[in-house]
């Protein structure tokens, strides 16, 4: 009964360490990879007119969506979206897009150092575009 008992404890142990190992291989696999280096980038964007749509593009080589739109909501526009630090400084542009029927789509562009020095140094991406009406010729 005793060796039945000190085979089962033995058992156990390995189970253990196996789950330690496991578990330390994991944390180390995670942290070595890069765990993403996300920030918070607080957007502010107002319109004229109100009520216009907002979209967001990265592009580049490095960046696996690029030249994907993201909509971000309808101005005026107050969020705070997490952002990828390599990804950003990787992309070759970033776009912000305000579009509203019946006027002309603004376009905001910057490369990815330029827009992550805004988002640090000021804290928010701000920007209020006049948007241009359409006029239609007869």
């Amino acid at each position: 009964m005793n060796n039945k008992r000190i085979y089962m404890n033995n058992k156990r142990i390995d189970f253990l360490k196996k789950a330690v190992i496991l578990l330390a291989g994991s944390l180390l696999l995670a942290t070595a990879t890069g765990c993403a280096k996300t920030k918070n980038v607080q957007f502010k964007i107002n319109s004229q007119p109100e009520g216009s749509h907002v979209v967001f593009s990265m592009s580049g080589k490095k960046v696996e969506s690029s030249g994907e739109e993201f909509y971000l909501g309808h101005t005026p526009l107050r969020g705070v979206r997490q952002l990828n630090e390599r990804k950003i400084e990787g992309a070759s542009k970033i776009t912000l897009k305000v579009m509203h029927a019946g006027y002309y789509d603004q376009i905001r562009e910057w490369d990815g150092r330029s827009f992550w020095d805004e988002a640090v140094e000021k804290g928010v991406i701000y920007w209020t575009p006049k948007l241009i009406p359409q006029t239609s010729h007869k």
